[in-house]
């Protein structure tokens, strides 16, 4: 409602000022608080943990501005620095390189940039609360700060090697957050799977990006998207380009079979799990398919890609969340989810509906993890089957993450119900069974899965464990009950359209040449009927903490695995990998050694006199058998030939 009267006042600091010195500032700004706490507050918990939590709210400010001028002027500004150019002496396109350096300020940059910065801040403000206990607090704010930059970076990225660069700054970004707990053998695992994952995306990406500076001599986002369609190339070379940026991209978002890394992210502390679930590396490949999504567009078999991976990641996801007995894993598969449905509606060509989805699922996402670390800290495991009973002792916790559950599950009026209706008036209007299927399917089975993870936990009676007294178990507090109390606002209203004298979020973000995907009754109705419906049927089964059945047992594992798709990955790493590493350690030490003794021969037969005194009896025998060998096989090669005339 601010940001609508701000839009609608009369000419004044939001017509003059530049909305692009603002996105700077945004970026800049974690970037400068890492620095001083890294020069002069290291040694301050407090110090430090207030200049990250101010800085990060002067980014909040900025970014507001930019949404707030963006809406009444919603125009394609950037400004660009060249800082480098590179002359390869070579001819053609590779003559002359030249990067630029720049930000961006358009309507789809403010939105993510107003998801990343107000998403740090509200995980940091919580963190103050949650991390003070454990090791280390100053370096977990310097991770978030690196973190907020990184994804600042993406979001306001004008081309595709500065695209790259930070996708490169968030893989690492992401490996700190998850092997936070160092000590933790799973979080060391976790992370390096995550970095390995992300590195292989990235460099795909960077096949991709090679692959069009060549064919257009252009990496700059809005050049490119009136070149594509131009001529210059075929429809193999376009798909080819879509396989390979998309690839980036899915190794960011966590689509299958490239999301191995998501659900072992929750070994991350919860407010960096928040923070990357809602708005960190998981939405930064979703950003990169919107922002080139002039690419895809051009390329429909591009845009068959999105959409069957991302509905088969959509699906799978709900149907792994089900069957899951870790709580932060099961909210990670959630996630994924989502990140799948997201896929979809941009391979539907719901443009502005998919990065809806982006806005209104970023803030039940982090509730859902910060509510988790709670109940895990309070319960000391994160095992469903141990939990139960909090409703009582934890009210302010039950009820925000019962909001967080009915903002994600997409129960109206709550956030995501807005978004997943637009997705799926899309696919009505297209007249997709498939789509409207996997839509509805997801939707339904998607609030079972949450309301499942707040009966196991909430209701009921807590399980008895050895060595733990539930009558100890205290509620949030102080800085962590703030920060769930505030994300609980944007959980209920930050969905709501459709009301006169409000600018609808749809229209805000297009993509031209897309027809909006206004809302109507039946994709209401239907969305509505699924979420509520599944809700319910979730709530009447899990009512009892009934014993699985013995012959469904290795269904239920396999499913809570995730048809051991990590088991594979860490089953190709060790079993694949490592013996090629270490048989490429073996040759190159053996082929080393033979080009040192090789030149060691040559300098020797060179200077006798000056290499003789350094010549070891090893090396004399070994160069020895080497000459006899040689000599034996150039024998007996010659006298084969020879025969073989005579003969």
């Amino acid at each position: 409602m601010i940001l609508t009267l701000l839009a609608a006042a009369p000419k004044g600091p939001l017509d003059t000022w530049s909305p692009t010195l603002l996105t700077l500032f945004a970026l800049l700004l974690p970037l400068i608080a890492l620095l001083i706490i890294l020069a002069f507050t290291v040694d301050s918990r407090r110090m430090s943990a207030a200049i990250s939590v101010i800085f990060t709210l002067a980014a909040v400010v900025c970014a507001i501005l930019v949404v707030a001028i963006e809406i009444a002027h919603p125009l394609h500004l950037e400004r660009n620095g060249t800082f480098l150019q590179l002359f390869t002496g070579q001819t053609g396109v590779a003559s002359e390189f030249v990067l630029q350096w720049g930000v961006l300020a358009d309507p789809l940059a403010a939105v993510m940039l107003t998801v990343v910065t107000l998403t740090s801040l509200l995980v940091q403000v919580y963190a103050l609360g949650f991390i003070r206990r454990e090791d280390g607090p100053v370096r977990f704010f310097c991770v978030l700060l690196f973190a907020t930059f990184a994804m600042t970076g993406v979001a306001l990225s004008t081309s595709y090697f500065e695209m790259l660069f930070f996708f490169g700054l968030v893989t690492l970004s992401t490996y700190l957050m998850i092997g936070y707990w160092w000590q933790r053998e799973e979080a060391v695992a976790a992370a390096s799977r995550a970095f390995i994952i992300s590195a292989a995306g990235d460099l795909a990406l960077l096949g991709g990006v090679a692959y069009i500076f060549f064919r257009f001599s252009e990496l700059n986002f809005q050049t490119l998207a009136s070149q594509y369609t131009g001529g210059k190339v075929g429809a193999n070379g376009l798909f080819i380009m879509s396989v390979l940026v998309f690839l980036g991209a899915a190794a960011k978002s966590a689509q299958f079979p490239l999301h191995a890394w998501l659900p072992g992210s929750a070994q991350a502390p919860a407010p960096a799990a928040a923070l990357l679930h809602s708005a960190g590396a998981a939405l930064c490949g979703v950003y990169l398919v919107a922002r080139a999504y002039a690419l895809f567009h051009a390329s429909p078999r591009g845009l068959a890609l999105l959409a069957i991976v991302g509905g088969l990641t959509a699906v799978l996801g709900v149907l792994w969340a089900l069957f899951q007995e870790n709580l932060k894993r099961a909210i990670a598969y959630t996630t994924m989810s989502e990140l799948g449905l997201m896929v979809l509606a941009l391979g539907l060509g719901a443009y502005g509906a998919s990065i809806f989805e982006v806005f209104a699922h970023a803030w039940p996402k982090a509730l859902l993890f910060l509510a988790a670390g709670v109940t895990i800290r309070e319960l000391r495991t994160e095992r469903l089957a141990e939990m139960g009973g909090l409703w009582r002792r934890m009210p302010l916790t039950g009820w925000v993450m019962i909001i967080a559950v009915a903002a994600g599950a997409g129960i109206p009026p709550f956030s995501t119900f807005w978004s997943k209706d637009a997705i799926l008036s899309k696919a009505l209007a297209l007249r997709s069974p498939l789509a409207v299927i996997a839509i509805t399917a997801v939707t339904f089975l998607g609030a079972m899965a949450l309301v499942r993870i707040f009966r196991l936990a909430f209701t009921g009676e807590t399980v008895r464990r050895r060595r733990f007294e539930p009558e100890r178990i205290r509620d949030a507090s102080g800085r962590v009950a703030i920060a769930m109390v505030i994300l609980a606002i944007p959980c209920t209203v930050a969905g709501i359209r459709g009301f006169r004298g409000r600018t609808d979020p749809i229209a805000f973000v297009t993509f031209p040449g897309l027809t909006l995907s206004n809302s109507h009754f039946a994709a209401a109705a239907l969305t509505a009927a699924a979420a509520v419906l599944g809700a319910v049927v979730a709530w009447a089964i899990y009512a009892r903490r009934a014993r699985p059945v013995s012959a469904l047992e290795p269904i239920r594992r396999t499913m809570g695995e995730g048809l051991f798709i990590e088991r594979a990955y860490q089953f190709g790493a060790t079993g694949l990998l490592l013996p090629a590493s270490r048989a490429a350690g073996w040759i190159e030490q053996r082929v080393d050694g033979t080009i040192d003794l090789v030149g060691d021969s040559v300098a020797f037969l060179g200077q006798p006199r000056r290499w003789l005194p350094d010549v070891r009896a090893g090396q004399l025998l070994v160069g020895l058998f080497a000459a006899v060998a040689a000599l034996a096989i150039a024998t007996i090669v010659l006298a084969g030939r020879v025969i073989g005339r005579v003969g």
